[in-house]
């Protein structure tokens, strides 16, 4: 499993939250977080030449291989950040989210339903196999350090990554 976190911020609750996603996921089940976003030049498709930039073929790559992704993202600007939305833009042709599937969370002070209304649809566009999100609002008052401590929060992303899970692993034994 693939995490994105569309803040770049070091010290984000979306990277916090993404920490709590591989901690709650089943035994067995492997998490990376990809840190190349920030990397990744602005969509140009005159720019999407083979060989690929580095960057572009490491992000490609890492949405490959994943069996499944989960997007962590601030809302900003009643949207997501536009790092994310480049990142979605260099797959848009190339096909590695087509299928795939992908749970959203927003985290942040107002919980981000705006970033999850934005976000959704372009999911969608590029067919991917949106298994649901989550809004997580006041999220740093539900830790007590690093650690979630909400317990309806908790049953609701254990909910969200069970179906992402059950979807990653109905999609592996289809193919």
């Amino acid at each position: 499993m693939l995490g994105v976190c569309g803040s770049l911020q070091a010290s984000s609750s979306n990277l916090l939250v993404l920490a709590t996603v591989s901690e709650r996921l089943p035994p067995g089940t492997t998490f990376t977080r990809s840190e190349v976003t920030g990397d990744l030049p602005g969509f140009n498709p005159d720019l999407d030449v083979d060989p690929p930039d580095p960057a572009v073929a490491l992000w490609r790559l890492q949405l490959a291989e994943a069996d499944a992704v989960v997007i962590s993202t601030p809302e900003y600007a009643h949207s997501y950040p536009g790092t994310l939305k480049n990142a979605l833009d260099w797959v848009v042709g190339s096909g590695e989210l087509v299928d795939k599937p992908v749970a959203l969370i927003t985290a942040g002070p107002s919980g981000g339903q705006r970033a999850l209304d934005a976000l959704a649809p372009v999911l969608r566009v590029i067919s991917s196999d949106l298994v649901g999100s989550l809004a997580i609002g006041a999220v740093r008052q539900k830790y007590d350090g690093d650690q979630l401590t909400d317990v309806d929060v908790i049953a609701e992303l254990d909910d969200l990554l069970g179906r992402l899970v059950a979807a990653a692993t109905s999609r592996v034994a289809g193919s």
